[in-house]
């Protein structure tokens, strides 16, 4: 007997497998008896493997008349985890992860010396229109001189040296400087050009960094100071969740923390976390401590850390690069070798001729494709990538926002729930309000009062109702007077017996 397998001491993976077989051979709603008549494994190994089961194919709690816990699975038993599916949905998570990591750092090298390159050789190349323009006229006004179109270009190179000199001494000042300033703290007015640019396409680090841990010591702290027991409904509150989302929410927490899914004898689901409740520190438990009326929610994310000044003078420099790219291009395809006479268009007959000078056979091709194809591209795909990334942040704060005004709704309604009237939904004055707040609160209860059956209160000369949530009334009462029920003592980790120090 004593070197029989203890119940508590199991294999989850080898258990859970078996009451998912189980599962499968029922095909509908089924008891922990139910489970364990199935597998003949003993109940607590039943228990722990069914809350496995539950997270990891989605499942749901359904209490019955007789105040019975049934484990369902809307969704049949499919796995969120294994299989073929998941797996090749992790595997492309990871390649797109990896792959957009190794690209962005490609693509930001690449974007800068781009921007910058053409925006420098455009502005050389006008210089040196400019100058060999004016060199040829001061020599047709004046042949005493001597001076002829072959000096003007000689002063032009010598200009269009100088220019490049002191805009390479000023990015790569720039950059060794935004290095050597790394430690310190972060400018986002000063920062390095470079970082700047990085910041307008690629956006800059996400303020909800490390959301998930703080989320979760939110709600542990809310558990332990709601005497170790909560409910579906108070974690929509917490989170801002939908059902479907908060459910896997739970399930999950459930599973990493050890909690138990129960029934009152009123019927009413709760959650209860008894391994959180042990602590040394009995302030920790004060209940009521952790309230559910305006939890941490997350930050908008903006755009960029880029001053508005700074992400416009960076889409000038791009809108520079894009209107001269499209100016070689099109001059090569309409006009040709027409363009490379004198009396064409200043700028690409003098850049033609510097690279016939330079022993370039035909120019049109390179003018076309270096001067044209490629800076068009570039600059394209340079306002793509930010436009599409707006698209997604779009989203996604529209996303945060709607949590975070789920959540006010959701604590209003768990604390008044008589009479929830669309009307009382006021915008909090911080980002977090959607564009039309009211519009957004009355959607949101609308769909909350179906889901949890409310009765609906006309209200006098207005097209929308106030609802009475009678169910979840009860509840609240239920929960109230169980949660009265619980003794904090039990929880007491007692004197200290022994201590390894002495």
């Amino acid at each position: 007997m004593a070197n029989a397998p203890k119940v508590y001491d199991f294999p989850l993976e080898k258990v859970e497998a078996q009451v998912v077989t189980y599962l499968k051979t029922a095909r509908g709603s089924s008891t922990v008896a139910d489970m364990i008549a199935g597998t003949g494994l003993p109940k607590y190994q039943v228990e722990q493997a069914a809350k496995a089961a539950l997270d990891e194919y989605a499942g749901r709690l359904k209490v019955t008349e007789s105040g019975e816990l049934l484990y369902y699975f809307p969704d049949g038993m499919r796995s969120t985890v294994r299989g073929a599916g998941p797996s090749l949905r992790r595997f492309w998570k990871r390649f797109v992860s990896i792959a957009a990591r190794v690209l962005s750092l490609l693509f930001k090298i690449w974007i800068v010396a781009m921007l910058v390159g053409y925006f420098v050789a455009f502005v050389a190349l006008i210089v040196l229109a400019i100058v060999a323009s004016f060199a040829a006229s001061a020599a047709g006004n004046n042949n005493s001189r001597g001076r002829n179109r072959g000096g003007g270009l000689g002063g032009g190179f010598l200009m269009l040296r100088l220019l490049d000199l002191l805009l390479r001494m000023w990015f790569w000042t720039s950059f060794f400087k935004g290095a050597s300033n790394s430690r310190k703290p972060r400018d986002p007015n000063g920062r390095a050009f470079y970082k700047s640019v990085f910041g307008f396409v690629f956006g800059d680090e996400d303020p909800n960094k490390g959301w998930d841990e703080m989320e979760r010591r939110h709600i542990i702290a809310y558990i332990r100071s709601h005497k170790g027991v909560i409910t579906l409904e108070e974690l929509m509150a917490l989170s801002g969740r939908e059902p479907d989302r908060a459910n896997a929410l739970m399930n999950r927490i459930l599973l990493e923390f050890e909690g138990e899914p129960g029934v009152t004898e009123n019927g009413t689901v709760i959650y209860t976390f008894a391994e959180l409740m042990r602590t040394t520190d009995s302030g920790q438990r004060s209940l009521g401590q952790v309230p559910l009326q305006n939890p941490a929610s997350k930050r908008i994310v903006p755009f960029s850390a880029n001053k508005r000044r700074t992400n416009g003078w960076i889409a000038f420099f791009n809108t520079f690069n894009l209107g001269f790219g499209l100016y070689f291009l099109l001059i090569g395809m309409t006009q040709g070798a027409a363009a490379l006479a004198k009396t064409g268009p200043l700028l690409y007959s003098f850049t033609g001729r510097l690279l016939l000078n330079a022993g370039v056979g035909n120019p049109i091709p390179l003018l076309s494709i270096a001067l044209g194809v490629v800076p068009v591209v570039f600059s394209v795909l340079f306002f793509i990538v930010p436009f599409l990334r707006r698209f997604r942040l779009n989203r996604e704060n529209a996303r945060i926002r709607d949590e975070a005004l789920r959540g006010r709704i959701l604590a209003q309604v768990l604390s008044f729930p008589s009479r929830v009237d669309p009307r009382d939904v006021k915008p909090s004055g911080t980002a977090l309000d959607p564009r039309n707040t009211a519009a957004a609160g009355r959607k949101i209860i609308d769909r909350l009062a179906a889901a949890m059956h409310a009765e609906p209160i006309p209200l006098e000369k207005e097209s929308v109702f106030a609802y009475r949530f009678s169910e979840l009334e009860r509840e609240l009462a239920d929960l109230d007077a169980y949660r009265k029920g619980v003794d904090l003592k039990r929880y007491d980790v007692g004197a200290t017996v022994f201590d390894s120090g002495r």
